[in-house]
């Protein structure tokens, strides 16, 4: 594809450069939120522009009233009546999903509206149609109309060149926006085995400083985990897919929304929040990416397109942004040639399939079997290849390889990014953290891990996560972490890990305890003395109207003998009866 570079001065908007988006070229901005898409709303023709996401749409919508948001809800005969209604009030401009463009292709047809012949079409954060289609198929549905339509063009900041060869076959050209000033913004990277207790270090940092926490985390459930950890619920709010917040309703936390709303003081977002969204405060926001291997592999960002949209989401700036990840050097990644070496051998069998004559019965055979097989996500309606999800196949390989080692994770953000790195590597880990709640475990098992963790934070009690990491484990096991602290590592070894042999040793323990506690001794050297020489039965009785009077939990057989506790003693006979006689105190 060809390449032509364009040069933009500190402070130019994207119309000052390019008064015009020209077709069959994908822009590529550079710089977030310096207008591209504003300028085609303004610019003097009919467009269709396609947003990944209902909440970009609907802040456009606020500014820029005149425009039709086509999303759930919006029915093709709203469209019809925009048309009708409007067409000769100046120019139109249409912004949809990709999941609602066929309602505008309808639309248009139904009002015999030209938009291959008479509107541009922009595909705004085109990077989306690569990097999502993998779990959202839907978002290339206008990819066909896209190169029908004589004028037409995508647009980011952060475009991956697609290999889709009617790019080629129509001529599109790369045009780059060059920046003449530093445009790269500082990023803190912070490469830990504990991401959960890295993140709670930063919350604390940023309280009170009136800066909003914006954490970007692409797992509801890894969020959910973070929130019931941290026990903020009620100082935070969730932005995620509509799903998602049901999904978060469902487990009890209602702060969950789908599209922007006011923040709060800790605020997390799922990738629907990633790219386009303009997020307006009245202040710079602290910024927080998390990428946690040992919860969610997805959680992994790719840091020349993903972190530079996130960062790019706030037009009042960033105060600070910081990325804590985990890396995995055992997680299998497969490289550009290995893939397609894979899918050419899938997609050769799905053809070898599609191609089998059959009639009646075999009709259903042959289509059961198209159906099943997984290279049927790489295929179009049509039976070509879907050269987005090939694209996204080695872009997923791209980005999981750079978490195998936090070198390759520094370099890539360099080309993006002035970087300060660090590098906090603990005693417990996210993955000791995952064992704790695993739910495959058996009880034993379990109990032997939790020994395990607890003599690692005992030999580390000045690691600053000592506390909060005690006082977490203890609320996960609370049985366990008592037994710990009752009778250490080596006597529960010894018990075998048997809970009920612990517990009655921890009763018996307890009740030793009691025995030997001041008020009773009192009680004991009150009533005996050195010299004492008693019946065995008035000691036994005597031990037995103690335990009972003071209420101690003792389980066992109550004897005589247990004055030995008090006293050094000897047992003697006198006409054939038997009595103890007390010697030296030994307590």
């Amino acid at each position: 594809m060809k390449i032509e570079y364009i040069t933009i001065n500190a402070g130019q908007r994207f119309d000052a450069v390019m008064p015009e988006i020209p077709t069959n070229s994908i822009i590529n901005k550079t710089v977030t939120g310096c207008g591209a898409t504003y300028a085609e709303i303004n610019a003097p023709r009919h467009s269709v522009i396609i947003e990944p996401n209902v909440p970009v749409i609907e802040g456009k919508l606020k500014k820029h009233p005149q425009i039709l948001g086509v999303f759930e809800g919006v029915t093709t005969e709203d469209i019809i009546d925009f048309l009708n209604t409007n067409y000769n009030d100046g120019y139109l401009k249409i912004m949809t999903t990709p999941e609602s463009f066929p309602k505008v292709r309808s639309a248009m047809v139904q009002t015999h509206t030209d938009m291959h012949g008479e509107w541009f079409m922009l595909f705004d954060e085109c990077e989306r149609t690569i990097q999502d289609t993998g779990y959202r198929g839907s978002i290339t549905l206008p990819m066909d109309d896209f190169f029908r339509c004589k004028q037409k063009a995508m647009v980011s900041a952060t475009p991956i060149i697609p290999s889709d060869p009617r790019f080629e076959q129509q001529g599109f050209t790369m045009k780059i926006l060059r920046p003449t000033y530093d445009h790269k913004p500082k990023m803190l990277l912070i490469h830990t085995n504990n991401t959960v207790g890295w993140v709670r270090t930063l919350m604390g940092q940023v309280k009170g400083k009136g800066h909003p926490l914006c954490i970007f985390l692409n797992s509801t459930d890894t969020i959910h985990c973070m929130i019931c950890t941290y026990k903020i619920e009620k100082r935070c709010k969730v932005f995620c897919s509509y799903e998602s917040v049901k999904k978060l309703r469902k487990r009890d936390f209602s702060r969950a929304y789908s599209s922007l709303e006011e923040l709060d003081e800790i605020n997390f977002f799922t990738s629907r929040f990633f790219s386009a969204v303009d997020i307006e405060l009245p202040t710079t926001a602290c910024v927080l990416i998390v990428t946690d291997l040992s919860f969610a592999a997805h959680t992994v960002i790719d840091p020349t397109t993903e972190a530079v949209q996130i960062v790019g989401r706030f037009r009042n700036g960033v105060e600070d942004a910081a990325h804590i990840f985990s890396t995995n050097k055992e997680m299998p990644c497969k490289s550009r040639e290995e893939i397609a070496t894979r899918l050419e051998e899938c997609e050769a069998v799905y053809k070898q399939v599609l191609q089998i004559e059959a009639s009646g019965a075999g009709c259903d055979t042959r289509a059961q079997a198209l159906e099943g097989m997984d290279y049927k996500r790489f295929m179009n309606a049509d039976g070509t290849r879907n050269w987005f999800m090939w694209d996204n196949a080695y872009d997923d390989e791209r980005i999981k390889r750079y978490y195998t080692d936090a070198e390759l994770v520094r370099e890539e953000y360099a080309k993006a990014f002035h970087t300060n790195c660090a590098e906090h590597i603990y005693p417990l880990s996210d993955c000791d953290r995952l064992q704790r709640i695993n739910p495959r475990l058996k009880m034993k098992d379990l109990f032997r891990e939790i020994v395990r963790q607890l003599e690692i934070l005992e030999q580390n009690r000045t690691w600053n996560e000592y506390y909060f990491l005690r006082e977490e484990i203890q609320n996960q096991v609370p049985m366990m972490v008592d037994a710990y602290y009752a009778l250490g590592a080596a006597e529960i070894e010894r018990h075998n890990y048997n809970m009920n042999e612990i517990g009655k040793q921890i009763q018996e323990n307890e009740s030793q305890q009691l025995l030997t506690s001041e008020k009773v001794c009192g009680e004991v050297y009150d009533r005996l003395k050195t010299g004492d020489k008693l019946p065995v039965c008035v000691v036994n009785r005597f031990m037995n109207d103690l335990i009972m009077r003071l209420g101690i939990p003792y389980r066992k057989k109550v004897t005589a003998k247990m004055i030995g506790i008090y006293f050094e003693y000897r047992e003697v006979r006198t006409n054939k009866q038997r009595f103890i006689e007390l010697g030296k105190r030994i307590i």
